[in-house]
């Protein structure tokens, strides 16, 4: 919020003054008096008419809690005295407000100033005005005499009443300044969101510029996570990520969990406000119902018992089915419990609805490993030997393959044939290598999946950074290998 707006000049007679405040004692009381004003004039006065090298450039000073926004103005030209005209209108703020919506504000004003002056003459004229009262004076303002004061006054009143303001001064001189709220950054996108397109896309002429946008809108249908998006649309990971965190900053999409039954859902304390909401009630029964063309709540007219059994659900099923989503429930038993209830219901669209509408939040799992370091089992050695330290002659003779089909292919020669062994037998050198393979990748990902057991990391983020449903990485880390892990829930 505006706290306060002057106009200041470096005066040949006076030096650093200022002519106009708003509020009229805001900045100099009349009789002298600091203790009721914003600041002191005094302490930022060199700041606010700094040396020529410093004007015409942002200007952000803070004194006595206050933050004094301005762009101060030189106008060399030789109908000035001392061939100069320096000038400043400064905006005041507290000292912890964001200045940044009002950057913008500020310099559009002290170009608007700044024209009136080279156009008209109109603030070098102004004090030119007999009658003329400056800040600080008595009786200051002066009534109907020059326009300084009304601009300032109408500047604070509008901006801080409507974020806006328009200020006529004649027929060719209008002011127009509006103050736009800074949004706030949205929170990094993880490979292991699901985008959910909330509010349509502008035109297709408007966005294909875009070409990450272009190839993966068509798959951001909500139950597609970002890291299989990135796979489907073949483009990178952290394109994918920049592209849909530009949409969350711009509102068009919301972030979910992955659906799956294992997850876990609960109620959070706008649930109440929910229940007492007939229009969402009946906006949910349109969204979660199986088929959409019907109502499941119940109608209003008459029928009998066993048919409104069959065909319709009652308003408060649907809020006990919400009620009965709890931390320590899957959503597969869930299912599994409601099964009758459920049957004419989306599931899917069931979770979606809370979780959009606020009332419904995922509850998420993590692993932790109580052994500081598990041990983990590495590869082993088949021959025993190795032809350097940590190289065994399995790697070498597998790097020696590798090097020598890079060499065939960029050649164009073809790779000769594996020697087979007896007949209706596999290759023994493609089985050991098959089998070798194996061993490293098995190695490989129990050293990867050792990374997350911090408690730091939910269960989606394992399983799409691994590749594995949760079910096989629930079975990995029960297997004994990384020692004892304790499965908790927040």
């Amino acid at each position: 919020m505006l706290k306060g707006i002057f106009y200041a000049r470096f005066h040949p007679g006076r030096g650093p003054s200022i002519i106009h405040q708003y509020p009229d004692t805001s900045i100099i009381a009349p009789d002298g008096a600091t203790e009721d004003t914003l600041l002191s004039f005094s302490d930022i006065s060199s700041y606010v008419i700094p040396p020529y090298e410093l004007c015409n450039r942002p200007l952000s000073v803070c004194a006595n809690g206050k933050r004094v926004l301005g762009f101060p103005i030189s106008l060399e030209d030789s109908k000035y005295e001392r061939n100069r005209f320096t000038f400043n209108v400064c905006f005041v703020l507290d000292e912890h407000e964001d200045a940044r919506p009002w950057e913008r504000v500020v310099h559009k004003a002290a170009t608007f100033f700044t024209e009136l002056e080279e156009e008209n003459d109109m603030l070098q004229a102004e004090e030119l005005l007999e009658g003329l009262k400056w800040a600080g004076d008595e009786t200051y303002p002066a009534q109907d005499i020059g326009v300084i004061y009304t601009i300032l006054e109408s500047v604070m009143e509008d901006l801080n009443a409507y974020s806006e303001t328009c200020v006529r001064i004649d027929g060719v001189n209008v002011l127009n300044l509006r103050l736009e709220a800074t949004k706030v950054l949205p929170p990094k996108v993880r490979a292991w969101d699901v985008p959910l397109l909330i509010r349509s896309l502008p035109t297709h002429n408007e966005w294909t510029w875009d070409l990450t946008l272009q190839r993966i809108h068509s798959y951001m249908d909500g139950t597609k996570h970002v890291h299989r998006i990135a796979e489907l649309a073949d483009v990178e990971l952290k394109l994918v990520k920049r592209a849909v965190r530009e949409l969350l900053y711009h509102e068009r999409v919301m972030l979910l969990d992955i659906f799956h039954f294992q997850a876990i859902f609960a109620s959070t304390s706008d649930f109440s406000c929910f229940v007492k909401d007939d229009f969402m009630l009946e906006e949910c029964s349109r969204y979660v119902a199986a088929d959409p063309a019907k109502n499941i709540f119940r109608a209003t007219q008459d029928l009998a018992p066993e048919q409104d059994h069959q065909r319709f659900f009652s308003k408060q099923a649907i809020i006990s089915l919400y009620r009965d989503l709890s931390p320590g429930v899957s959503l597969h038993d869930f299912c599994l419990s409601h099964e009758p209830e459920l049957s004419r219901i989306d599931i899917r669209r069931f979770i979606t609805f809370g979780v959009l509408k606020g009332f419904l939040c995922r509850v998420h799992k993590y692993a932790l490993a109580v052994a500081s370091q598990p041990t983990l089992p590495r590869k082993s050695r088949s021959n025993g030997s190795s032809t350097k330290a940590g190289t065994s002659n399995d790697d070498v003779e597998k790097e020696w393959d590798r090097a020598w089909k890079r060499a065939a292919f960029s050649s164009g020669w073809a790779t000769p044939p594996v020697e087979q062994a007896e007949a209706g037998s596999m290759p023994k050198r493609g089985f050991e290598s098959a089998r070798s393979a194996n061993a490293q990748e098995e190695t490989g990902q129990d050293d990867r999946l050792l990374e997350f057991l911090d408690g730091k990391h939910c269960m989606d983020g394992i399983c799409v950074s691994m590749h594995m449903s949760e079910k096989k990485v629930v079975e990995r880390l029960k297997s004994g290998k990384y020692g004892e892990v304790v499965f908790f829930c927040k």
